[in-house]
């Protein structure tokens, strides 16, 4: 483990993904050593970076390969972002469940046996239910971290077992944190459900429309949250001083939105008066995708923290790199 005068040098996987290139950034901000494990490694995505950060290929799923990398540059924190999402888990279920759930409880027990000061895993919002259920059972739709889960998709299920194999290896003595992102958007995806909005958004500013497909539909509700300040809150929370008060925690920033007011908000800062279009109807939606509210007050308050965008300003700052380029 370094001093408190050395820096971190900190293993983030999945590390040129869309939230672990920016939270290199933010790594090498807070005087950090930034290593960055990736199956495949995105050298756009950290092209202005790449001179100060280490890059290493390997499969997150490969323990021997995992504990090399770490003594060789000798990590003494974590961000384990490496995870397959949610459209990629119902099309590869059986390599999804190795890839977050066995790959994960083997990094908890690596870590506890290099003495590595902290890990911070990404769980997710998806081990929350639709916001319809908690309407019926609660009464509300704010929901807080000790409020309950319900499964509904296999992504969620494999996230919700890295939190019981977190808890089981706190247990044991790892110093080990879980945020739960909500949706989380910016430069670097064009896959998944990200990906799905972020090419709306890059569509409507390039060649004037843009279209939002399933299963996103315009009424549905969701936290959103821009990728520099997730990034942000992953690395605070890593480099926080003493323990965290909880094991795991809600992300975001507040904000909590519509998809058709998302939508709204970035065609203000369309160039050429850019549309973006729903190929869903609230009839043809699936009503599972319309997420409760989560509360992210503790986390940002025990973090000293606050965001620095809403969806119009984190959109107006994508739309002029994609115009750009």
């Amino acid at each position: 483990m370094n001093s408190k005068s050395t820096p971190s040098t900190v293993l983030v996987t999945g590390g040129t993904g869309l939230i672990g290139a920016e939270v290199a950034r933010s790594l090498l901000a807070a005087g950090c050593k930034p290593v960055l494990f990736d199956f495949s490694p995105s050298e756009a995505n950290v092209a202005d970076i790449r001179a100060d950060v280490v890059v290493e290929r390997g499969d997150v799923t490969d323990s021997a390969a995992l504990e090399e990398v770490m003594r060789r540059h000798r990590v003494d924190r974590v961000i384990h972002l490496a995870a397959m999402l949610l459209l990629e888990t119902d099309r590869q279920p059986v390599r999804a469940v190795q890839v977050n759930c066995v790959a994960t409880g083997q990094l908890f027990e690596l870590a506890k046996s290099l003495g590595i000061a902290r890990v911070v895993y990404a769980s997710s919002a998806s081990v929350y239910g639709p916001k319809s259920m908690y309407e019926e059972m609660l009464g509300r739709s704010v929901v807080v971290e000790d409020d309950p889960v319900r499964i509904f998709n296999l992504y969620g299920g494999t996230k919700y077992l890295c939190e019981q194999l977190a808890a089981h290896a706190a247990a044991g003595g790892l110093d080990v944190v879980g945020l739960r992102p909500v949706f989380t958007y910016g430069l670097g995806r064009f896959t998944g459900g990200a990906g799905i909005i972020n090419s709306a958004i890059r569509d409507a500013a390039v060649t004037g429309e843009g279209t939002v497909t399933a299963p996103w539909a315009p009424h549905a509700y969701i936290n959103t949250m821009y990728v520099k300040d997730a990034a942000d809150q992953f690395v605070k929370t890593c480099l926080h001083d003493g323990r965290m008060s909880r094991t795991v925690y809600n992300m975001g920033t507040g904000e909590y939105s519509s998809f058709r007011e998302m939508m709204d908000a970035a065609e203000q800062y369309m160039p050429n008066k850019g549309k973006i279009k729903f190929a869903l109807t609230p009839e043809t939606a699936d009503p599972s995708y319309d997420y409760p509210d989560l509360d992210s007050s503790v986390l940002r308050k025990e973090l000293g923290w606050e965001g620095r965008y809403n969806f119009g300003t984190a959109a107006r700052e994508c739309i002029e790199v994609y115009v750009r380029s």
